[in-house]
């Protein structure tokens, strides 16, 4: 991560194209581990999820895992 006060994320869609670019804070010093954010033309929100792999990456990867709220089972 290249500052301590922000690091860099970024959003992958499910077809694996990146959508977004955005600098977020930390918690307790290390990337938040999922986040909601938006989602395009239908309004829906979509979350994403932390990709650990990428963890001390810069950027952080995020991937999208699906509408907020829905249920998947």
């Amino acid at each position: 991560m290249s500052d301590e006060s922000t690091y860099t994320a970024s959003f992958v869609g499910e077809d694996g194209t990146e959508v977004a670019t955005e600098q977020l804070e930390p918690i307790n010093g290390a990337p938040v581990k999922s986040l909601t954010r938006p989602g395009a033309a239908d309004g829906e929100d979509i979350t994403y999820e932390l990709d650990p792999e990428t963890a001390d990456a810069d950027p952080v990867v995020y991937r999208a895992t699906g509408v907020a709220g829905h249920d998947y089972s």
